[in-house]
């Protein structure tokens, strides 16, 4: 398993919604972890993605590259209040 941790930066808020948007969309990942990608990119609380398949962990984070976010790889989430209910 693989967790990309997308940490919340100002500079995000800066970003497009419509190019953020069409550049996770043409992602071969789940739907489900397009939304949750979306959704880090524009929290003020750090999350990030799970995958269980390493490639598309890579493929998001070329994409999270190309648009300028922060990321990192590790096994699990950075952010343990995730688990919390």
């Amino acid at each position: 398993m693989v967790y990309v941790n997308i940490p919340y930066v100002v500079e995000n808020d800066r970003l497009d919604p419509d190019v953020v948007g069409k550049e996770l969309a043409i992602l071969s990942i789940s739907e489900d972890s397009k939304h949750e990608a979306f959704a880090a990119i524009y929290h003020k609380r750090p999350r990030g993605v799970s995958f269980a398949n390493t490639n598309e962990a890579m493929l998001l984070g070329s994409a999270l590259y190309r648009l300028g976010v922060p990321y990192r790889q590790t096994l699990e989430s950075d952010y343990k209040y995730e688990d919390m209910p």
